[in-house]
């Protein structure tokens, strides 16, 4: 845990708690898993994925997730990367992983 709180900032560590508490931490960790192995060209998928959240606060509240480790999430579905992002998204991946066991 002590990597994970060393590269999610303050407030990701909060969205991520308001997601534990929404109980959408799994569909995020789906969404996140399919950006990270499929890459940015799969829009399709994203797109289903990022869909598949029965509220727009939920949908939004990914949003701001995804884009505080440095990806720009489109509405479409498709990432772009800002900078150099892998070691953040990594990171969140990671925290929602390990969430997703625990809340499970």
């Amino acid at each position: 845990t002590r990597f994970i709180s060393a590269e999610l900032m303050e407030d990701q560590l909060l969205l991520l708690l308001e997601s534990l508490d929404r109980k959408i931490v799994s569909q995020q960790l789906n969404l996140v898993r399919t950006h990270i192995t499929l890459g940015p060209f799969e829009r399709e998928a994203g797109a289903i994925l990022l869909l598949s959240f029965p509220h727009e606060e939920e949908q939004g509240l990914t949003m701001a997730l995804v884009e505080l480790s440095g990806v720009q999430l489109q509405e479409d579905g498709s990432a772009v990367p800002r900078d150099q992002p892998f070691e953040a998204v990594a990171a969140l991946f990671v925290a929602l992983y390990i969430l997703n066991l625990l809340s499970g």
